[in-house]
């Protein structure tokens, strides 16, 4: 291991945001981040112009370097950046800021673009309706994060004490997410978590009311029904009550059915300067990997996964009503 100093760890960083973002393009984010002239952007990736105190923690805020970049290199493969991943949260606020802080990341970076692998519903999928976005985050807040306010509460999304948050980042993370082109494999179980968990808490008593049960099933068939018609069209789309896309299409959406391959929850991002894979833990805690190998390895685990799925957006019309209508069918059979 290189001996530890002020310069080297200059060298890990600057050799760490060219390496993610290139190096044509790393001269003038460099700029933009520290307010300077290209001519002193050089003189401080080659070392003449050392780098003070407040300059390193704006670059490694600006570009989300992770520690061990800047201390151990040379080890990266094996360490992972830890965005929530043991992190003890006192609100959903937040963890709905970080990760609406990812999006907004990635995408300020161009040219974004998402692979996802689940066998879960998403949960950018629920925050097309306000009352199931907040009855997921209950279910977070409760099983996950066992907030104090959880527990002898009976939720009732007009009463929710973090109602607030729809609005506030649920709307802005769904807008993010609507936007760019993703492609996606689900399982046919993904409905399979949310259903049993309406199951568990109306059963525990911790649902106001059988009218809100009702309600989330609804909710539940109607986005059934808004994923049919944007994998019919291969493009997403914000929901609308009668099933009329008049609000402007977005990002693409290529969504693929597995029959058979055991999965978690993995997201792939990428954007013109910037590559990961986020890993779901302890849904919705994640860690985020950085490292430009592992993200080849997860990139080829999807693409040889696809291979054995079925593409069910736009082609395949018949595999991708039956696939929806079989989660149809156990949502009314659970919601009688």
């Amino acid at each position: 291991m290189e001996h530890l100093d002020a310069s080297v760890i200059q060298q890990n960083l600057l050799r760490y945001i060219v390496a993610q973002i290139g190096p044509k393009s790393a001269i003038q984010a460099i700029c933009d981040a520290l307010h300077i002239n290209k001519s002193s952007a050089y003189n401080r990736l080659n070392g003449a112009k050392r780098l003070d105190l407040e300059e390193l923690a704006l670059l490694v805020n600006t570009f989300r370097v992770p520690l061990e970049e800047l201390l151990l290199p040379e080890t990266r493969q094996g360490l992972f950046r830890l965005d929530t991943v043991g992190q003890q949260f006192r609100t959903g606020r937040e963890h709905l800021e970080q990760v609406l802080a990812n999006f907004e990341h990635f995408s300020k970076a161009g040219d974004f673009n998402l692979r996802l692998c689940t066998d879960e519903l998403s949960y950018f999928q629920c925050m097309h309706f306000r009352e199931l976005a907040l009855f997921k985050l209950f279910t977070y807040a409760n099983i996950n994060w066992q907030l104090p306010y959880t527990v002898s509460m009976k939720f009732d999304p007009d009463r929710f004490p973090e109602y607030g948050l729809y609005d506030d980042l649920m709307v802005p993370i769904l807008n993010h997410y609507n936007r760019i082109p993703t492609e996606e494999i689900w399982t046919d179980g993904i409905y399979d978590n949310i259903l049993k968990q309406i199951v568990y808490f109306e059963e525990s008593g911790q649902i106001a009311g059988s009218g809100i049960v009702r309600l989330l099933y609804e909710q539940l068939e109607q986005l059934c029904a808004h994923q049919f018609d944007m994998a019919t069209e291969g493009r997403k789309c914000a929901f609308s009550p009668r099933r009329s896309h008049t609000k402007p299409a977005g990002g693409a959406f290529d969504l693929y059915y597995n029959s058979m391959a055991p999965v978690g929850i993995t997201l792939l991002a990428e954007s013109e300067r910037l590559q990961g894979v986020f890993l779901v833990f302890d849904d919705p805690n994640f860690m985020f990997v950085g490292d430009s190998q592992f993200f080849q390895y997860t990139q080829n685990w999807m693409a040889n996964l696809r291979k054995k799925c079925i593409k069910i957006s736009r082609e395949a019309e018949g595999a991708r009503r039956r696939y929806f209508e079989q989660i149809g069918a156990r949502i009314r059979s659970r919601g009688k």
